[in-house]
């Protein structure tokens, strides 16, 4: 008997018989369904933690601001916003400390401009952002530049995030990655908690209000959040992490493998405990599947749609308030900055031309993220899995009263699975996310694709509930969330 303990004993699992097939990089490879019968038996008696409708979000580049980027009156980014629907949006990443400068408004930028700026932002790239935050009804986290910290530049950026953005600001973010600092040159040898908690202080001073997130450390193994929560949580209005599921390294099979859900998990787990205890929320405001732009072959193929529906519904079930998936706004898979590649973006350019137009496509992550939004929002229930497939499932009972449940299905072999719901006979609806490949590009909700206009419109298939069960086929690396 093979079975996922840990990870899945949190949302009642209980998989049985051998294990898991091998994947098949096609579906049309894929052995034939196994016999062993497929359950997922649905408690709504114990309802648990929350799912935010916003769990799942965005994070750009500071540059993107810079340089022009998501204005609501150009291209389709307002669309593809809105079709994910209301959300969180980061701006900050590793453009913020390293070469973005704050220009006040009546100024110009300093010529010649000091050797570090790549980047200029400006009152006028705030009033765009408010513009696209109030055109989808999106909130965001903004950054200051605090690794090359000015105080005057610094205030007179946080009144105008005040002034400008307004209810629409969930928190200013005081610098991106400190615990990296030293080894980009931002501060000297030695650089250590105790000096990133006084430019932390210093930049708390300035903001003078509560709506401050932090510390927006490289990874979740650092005890510097957990540090910042018990300083500063007074002075807080989030807790905020990295995470990147890998590096360089990652590959299809270690992306889906079970482990995954549980490294992800644990790694999470000692400043989630801290935020709760502290009472403040936590975000893992810049996360995806493999740091440094993500890797070719898997962190831009149908495999990371799969993905990014188990890491944003594990981590909400697990308490965090979201995730946020970053990526950058030029031509898919071509460097941006740095040497980055845009091989891990949910959003980017098919060409140049597109990308000055700001007219974007959608890589296959954007559909696991719009998958798994459809389940929120509402509370979890807990679920019990007899299965001898690499498969995880999430139910949550929603606002609106009805019942969601996700059953993402990673191995190479289609699953007949019967849902256990309960209660009276009923109509229900099934969406069904399918690719062409694991390791193509191609990925599809009932058949449908996001527009050149970034709508998206898949008509669900019905779905009947019948003396409380509801028994329904998941293809070889498919998807479904399901509806009752």
């Amino acid at each position: 008997m093979f079975r996922k303990a840990a990870a899945l004993a949190a949302i009642g699992f209980t998989v049985l018989a051998a294990t898991p097939p091998a994947y098949a990089t096609s579906p049309d490879d894929a052995p034939a369904s196994a016999a062993t019968p497929i359950t997922v038996i649905v408690d709504a008696a114990h309802p648990a933690g929350r799912l935010a409708a916003d769990a799942v979000g965005l994070s750009f580049e500071m540059r993107e601001l810079g340089i022009g980027n998501l204005d609501p009156a150009r291209g389709n980014m307002t669309q593809l916003m809105r079709t994910l629907g209301a959300g969180n949006l980061r701006i900050g990443g590793n453009t913020l400390d390293r070469d973005t400068l704050w220009v006040p408004a009546g100024q110009a930028a300093p010529e010649p401009k000091p050797d570090w700026v790549q980047d200029v932002v400006t009152p006028a790239d705030l009033r765009r952002l408010r513009g696209l935050l109030d055109a989808t009804d999106w909130k965001a986290e903004v950054g200051v530049n605090v690794g090359r910290w000015d105080p005057a530049l610094a205030a007179d950026q946080v009144r105008a995030m005040d002034r400008i953005l307004g209810k629409r600001l969930v928190a200013v973010e005081c610098g991106n990655e400190p615990d990296q600092w030293e080894g980009k040159a931002l501060r000297p040898a030695g650089f250590a908690y105790p000096q990133y908690h006084a430019d932390w202080a210093a930049c708390a001073d300035v903001v003078g209000h509560d709506r401050i997130a932090g510390p927006d450390t490289a990874g979740t193994s650092s005890s510097w959040a957990s540090s910042l929560a018990a300083d500063e949580h007074d002075r807080m209005s989030m807790l905020t992490v990295h995470q990147y599921a890998s590096g360089p390294d990652l590959t299809i099979d270690r992306m889906l493998a079970p482990a995954q859900i549980t490294s992800q998990l644990n790694a999470v787990a000692a400043n989630l405990a801290a935020a709760n205890a502290h009472g403040l929320p936590m975000r893992v405001d810049e996360a995806n599947s493999a740091y440094s732009g993500g890797v070719d072959g898997v962190s831009n193929k149908y495999a990371s749609a799969l993905w990014v529906i188990d890491y944003g519904l594990s981590m909400a079930r697990a308490g965090l308030a979201g995730v946020n998936i970053h990526g950058g706004l030029g031509v898919c898979n071509d460097p941006i900055w740095n040497g980055k590649f845009q091989r891990y973006t949910p959003i980017c350019a098919s060409s140049t031309a597109y990308e000055l137009a700001q007219q974007y496509k959608v890589m296959p992550i954007y559909y696991g993220i719009w998958m798994a939004r459809q389940m929120g929002p509402g509370r979890f229930l807990p679920v019990t899995l007899t299965s001898d497939h690499n498969i995880s499932a999430y139910a949550v009972k929603g606002d609106d009263g009805r019942t969601r449940i996700a059953v993402v299905n990673k191995d190479g072999a289609s699953a007949e699975v019967t849902l256990s719901v309960g209660g009276r006979d009923r109509a229900g609806s099934v969406l069904t996310m399918t690719g062409a490949a694991l390791d193509q590009e191609a990925t599809a909700v009932q058949g449908a694709t996001v527009d050149a206009t970034g709508r998206f419109h898949p008509v669900p298939s019905p779905a009947r509930v019948r003396g409380g069960t509801l028994t329904l086929t998941v293809g070889a690396a498919g998807a479904v969330v399901v509806t009752v």
